[in-house]
């Protein structure tokens, strides 16, 4: 009798396919409960090295699209506060003794306040900060705007961590008589431009601006007027009027066609318009109207309403107002409002959008939570199979999924490629094709 043959040695997983599976999984978990992220780095070493890099954090952008929407920073009796809407937190310790001047691209721009000539660029994920002093122009006065923005080329905003920044800087005083100024710094020159300037007879307004192509849009305290800096070659003032029946708020934004806009508010609804020619009055044209008398009151008999901001360029655009019964977000698609604190003391938000991974957010604390939303099925149209089944434990301090993934052998049997830990809610049904 012959004997056996002997074993044949199983083929190892490719180690390739495995990152690229844990990432395909990983990048399904909803950026805006950050924590399942955090939880899914102490699995083990590999996990931790793959969230870590730039290749997750640009896979999770590409999958997601745009960043959430994190929270929103202002100033509370002059000093900056943080006001979360997910499980992101940030230290106490880095806003100390600052307020906040604007938000944008992943940075903070604040104003130190035991310095009033030296403004901080805060990156609010890896802890950066960058100290840049006043433009040295002459003013009759200490009121002023200032705005931050990436100066990355081509850049799609999802992880501006690290490279060039500008900022804009403008100061009215109609006070005085004296006309507006505005200059531009550049962090790869580290030198303020030579300022520009028009006559205004408005204080320019602490809302943030808003960028469109080449050039900065800030609102006035009049409520009628939008202030327009050129970013490009000339680097001109120029002014553009706004419908007047809006003197309980307006807040600038970004139009679907990229055009500039701005929601009014009116009584009991706000206004969106859209700027179809910058030329006159007439070329602002109505786009919606959003009825307010969905967001609860205290006061029936009195409601009041403050448009305090909105956020865009994440997952949905949302606008901000208070009533007496606290702050609402109300989704500009859906017109859905959700409270998202108390009120108190907010004049003016500053939304904080992007995107928090283990990669570039060690230092920061993230509020602890023990359930996943609902992941999307994994990846479709694959060519070969591979099933895996998962089951869910949960610890005390860590969710752990046990994973035993098989796929087809040449004898058309099943193939063990091992068990592997990680964050998942649901079967896996597909997965990468490749594995022979």
């Amino acid at each position: 009798m012959n004997p056996p043959p002997p074993p044949q040695p199983s083929d190892p997983s490719p180690p390739a396919l495995l990152d690229d599976l844990i990432i395909e999984i990983l990048i399904r978990l909803p950026p805006d409960e950050p924590e399942h992220l955090f939880h899914a780095s102490l699995v083990c070493k590999l996990w931790n090295h793959l969230l870590s890099g730039r290749a997750f954090l640009r896979r999770y952008g590409e999958f997601r699209r745009a960043p959430p929407f994190l929270g929103f920073f202002h100033n509370r009796f002059g000093l900056a506060c943080f006001v979360p809407t997910t499980s992101f937190r940030l230290p106490d310790s880095d806003l100390a003794n600052c307020s906040v001047l604007d938000c944008r691209h992943g940075r903070v721009l604040l104003q130190d306040c035991s310095s009033r000539d030296l403004l901080q660029i805060w990156d609010p994920m890896t802890g950066e900060k960058q100290h840049v002093r006043l433009p040295s122009i002459p003013t009759t006065t200490s009121f002023y705007k200032a705005a931050v923005f990436c100066a990355t080329p081509d850049c799609d905003h999802l992880s501006c961590h690290g490279g060039p920044f500008l900022v804009a800087f403008v100061t009215t005083d109609p006070q005085d008589g004296a006309p507006a100024q505005a200059c531009l710094y550049s962090s790869e020159t580290g030198v303020w431009s030579a300022p520009s300037y028009l006559q205004l007879d408005y204080y320019v307004d602490t809302l943030p601006p808003v960028q469109v192509g080449d050039t900065l849009y800030f609102t006035c305290e009049s409520r009628d007027m939008i202030l327009c800096y050129d970013l490009g070659g000339d680097r001109d003032l120029s002014a553009i009027d706004v419908p007047d029946i809006y003197q309980d708020g307006i807040a600038l934004m970004l139009m679907e066609d990229g055009a500039l806009g701005f929601a009014g508010l009116h009584t009991v609804a706000i206004h969106l318009w859209s700027l179809k020619s910058p030329e006159r009055v007439a070329a602002w044209e109505k786009q919606r109207v959003i009825n307010l008398e969905m967001l609860p009151h205290c006061d029936l008999r009195a409601p009041m309403y403050y448009l305090l901001g909105i956020a865009q360029d994440c997952i949905s655009d949302n606008i901000f107002v208070e009533t007496d019964a606290g702050v609402f977000m109300i989704e500009l698609k859906s017109e859905r409002a959700v409270k998202v604190c108390e009120r108190g003391c907010l004049y003016v938000i500053f939304p904080y959008i992007g995107f928090c991974t283990p990669g570039h957010a060690r230092r920061l604390p993230v509020a602890a939570t023990t359930q996943c939303s609902a992941i999307e099925p994994l990846i479709e149209s694959t060519q070969q199979v591979v099933l895996a089944d998962c089951q869910l434990q949960q610890r005390p301090n860590v969710l752990l999924l046990s994973c035993s993934l098989r796929g087809p052998n040449k004898k058309g049997g099943k193939r063990n490629f091992g068990r592997h830990s990680g964050l998942f809610r649901q079967t896996l049904k597909e997965i990468i094709s490749g594995v022979r």
